[in-house]
């Protein structure tokens, strides 16, 4: 079986698989101080408890944290005996980057985009719903052309309850009313509503830009939030970043 880790700004999500599919995921808070290698073990112990055979014989990291990636590497080498593959811009993706500064480039964008390539046909244009809200765009030959990032819904959030001094946080969901009756559907108006409509911009300006017609997939935790209020998406798939993992694996072992 193979160890999948994806390390986010706010949450880390680790999975098993077999050659096909991913088949068990925990996540977990990403933190940044105060938690030991210990931590990570029995974390591994409680995604495999339910299987006969968990036999780890290869893992993956993608990770946008460098603060936490250290203790989870010596973690899987401590639990496993085995040194994960780590993603970066020098990985075997199956993709060539037209773009700058590659080096840049977010890991967990790398294997959403090969996931992505590997899954659909034509034109893509792949957005994860997630701490950040990220574009990756890529042409039917595998060329990785560009993308954007905006900030997340979460951050939006919380970003108007800090900064303002009678604005409260509220509980991401879906607005009861458009207009906004009250303070708390006028916030989630905005951020939402909001937020699918700047999505759909750049799925626009994107199109225009390349002359090209794309088919959307999105995946991230706010995924079931947003995509509802947005017509562009072709395609949800939430294991897209594991998926990719595993692909990556097998590209690279």
């Amino acid at each position: 079986m193979l160890l999948l880790i994806d390390i986010g700004n706010s949450n880390m999500i680790f999975g098993i698989s077999d050659d096909r599919e991913v088949l068990n995921t925990i996540r977990t808070d990403t933190k940044y101080q105060k938690t030991g290698m210990d931590y990570y073990i029995k974390v591994f112990d409680k995604l495999i408890e339910n299987y006969d055979m968990p036999v780890i014989d290869g893992a993956i990291i993608c990770s946008v944290v460098a603060e936490v990636s250290p203790l989870i590497i010596n973690a899987v080498k401590e639990r496993f005996k085995i040194i994960p593959i780590s993603v970066d811009h020098n990985i075997d993706s199956g993709l060539s980057f037209k773009i700058n500064n590659v080096h840049t480039l977010g890991a967990d964008r790398i294997a959403n985009a090969a996931a992505a390539y590997k899954f659909y046909s034509g034109n893509l244009i792949i957005i994860d719903f997630g701490t950040a809200t990220t574009f990756c765009t890529i042409t039917e030959k595998g060329e990785y052309i560009g993308g954007a990032i905006m900030p997340g819904i979460g951050i939006a959030a919380e970003s108007l309850n800090e900064k303002t001094s009678g604005l409260p946080l509220v509980d991401l969901k879906a607005p009861e009313n458009i207009p906004g009756k009250n303070t708390e559907d006028n916030i989630l108006t905005g951020i939402v509503i909001g937020h699918a409509g700047a999505v759909e911009r750049i799925i626009n300006d994107i199109s225009k830009e390349t002359g090209k017609t794309f088919s959307v997939i999105a995946t991230g935790g706010f995924t079931g939030l947003v995509s509802p209020f947005i017509k562009a998406i072709d395609y949800i798939k939430p294991s897209l970043t594991l998926d990719g993992l595993r692909i990556l694996y097998k590209l690279n072992s």
